[in-house]
This record gives structure tokens, C-alpha cells and sequence, in this order.
């Protein structure tokens, strides 16, 4: 396995905090999004990018190599951000995550859009953080099944049968939405 983040990993495990700063510099984004993914919130997503990245650096030399240093980073932003979401029950809807702006909108499509977000957004705040975890890294950041089962540390049959629950209750969710149901 070629994991491009070896040297920098390697020189960070010996005590270059320069190293380590590069490596988070890298990545930055990709905790962040993971985050936001889960939690829906920036500023909660912000607060656990910080506190996934300080783990990491913390851990550093926990860090065996038996997967690429991205996916090991992955899966302490995952856990970081489930963690977060079980701690403070959402009370900020999931924010927008699509620019649906290809064209400037008329008022009556700016209306349609802000309704069908809302529903969205409703629906995925009454998933738990495993399925909302689940839909983030396969539909957002299109990872593998392969991917994510390294990143959860679960069986590539468990992803699949996560992915398609999380799936259906979303549907079921915006389904309940649009009838003005409570599921």
C-alpha cells in the first residue's frame, strides 16, 4: 500500500511538529467536511475538526501504518463527530450542503428550493449519527464501501446493509415530511 503521507507521517512520529502541521494542513478539509456531514452545523463542525486533528496529534504514535494515514484520520473524525452528535442532541437543522444556483432562480423557484432544503434537512436531523455517518462518506465524500468499512472498522456487508437502512429511513423521513406526518 503507497500512502503519500508516510515521510511527513514518519517525521511526525519522531517529534517534528512541523511535519504534523503539514499533514493537518492537508487534511483540513477533509475533517472538517466529515464533520460537518454528520453534525450539519458549522460551528460544531469547526469545534470537532479541531478536537479530531489535536487527537490525532496526540495519538500520533499510536499510528501503526496498517492503512493509509487519511483513512486512520477519517475514522477519528468520524468517531469524533458521532461522539459530538450524541453529546448535544441537534437543535440546528442540518445546513444547506448543495449550491443549487446553476442560474438565478425566480422568486417562486427560490421559494420551492428553500422548501425542499427544509424538508431535507428535517429529514436527515431525525437520523441517527451512524446512518447520517453512513450517507455522508458514501453520497458526499464518495468513498467505497471498501473505503468506509476501513474508515468504521465494520465489514463491507455491515456498510451496505447501514447504507441501505439510512437509506430508507431517509425516505421514509422526507416521505413523512411532504405528507406533514411526523414519523
Amino acid at each position: 500500500m503507497h500512502d503519500p503521507d508516510r515521510h511527513l507521517v514518519e517525521r511526525a512520529k519522531a517529534g517534528d511538529r512541523g511535519a504534523f502541521g503539514k499533514l493537518a494542513t492537508r487534511h483540513y478539509e477533509l475533517v472538517y467536511a466529515v464533520a460537518f456531514g454528520v453534525l450539519g452545523n458549522r460551528e460544531d463542525a469547526l469545534d470537532v475538526a479541531q478536537e479530531a486533528l489535536m487527537k490525532a496529534f496526540l495519538e500520533i504514535q499510536k499510528f501503526q501504518g496498517e492503512s493509509k494515514f487519511r483513512t486512520w484520520l477519517y475514522r477519528i473524525s468520524v468517531n469524533a463527530a458521532i461522539d459530538a452528535s450524541r453529546r448535544k442532541r441537534p437543535t440546528e437543522p442540518i445546513e444547506e450542503r448543495i449550491d443549487l444556483r446553476a442560474h438565478e432562480p425566480s422568486p417562486r423557484e427560490e421559494a420551492h428550493r428553500r422548501e425542499i432544503r427544509g424538508l431535507v434537512r428535517n429529514a436527515l436531523d431525525l437520523l441517527s449519527p451512524e446512518h447520517r455517518t453512513i450517507l455522508v462518506l458514501r453520497e458526499w465524500h464518495e468513498l467505497s464501501y471498501d473505503e468506509i468499512a476501513e474508515t468504521l472498522q465494520i465489514e463491507v456487508g455491515t456498510v451496505m446493509s447501514r447504507l441501505f437502512y439510512a437509506r430508507k429511513k431517509l425516505a421514509e423521513a422526507l416521505g413523512a415530511n411532504v405528507k406533514g406526518e411526523v414519523p
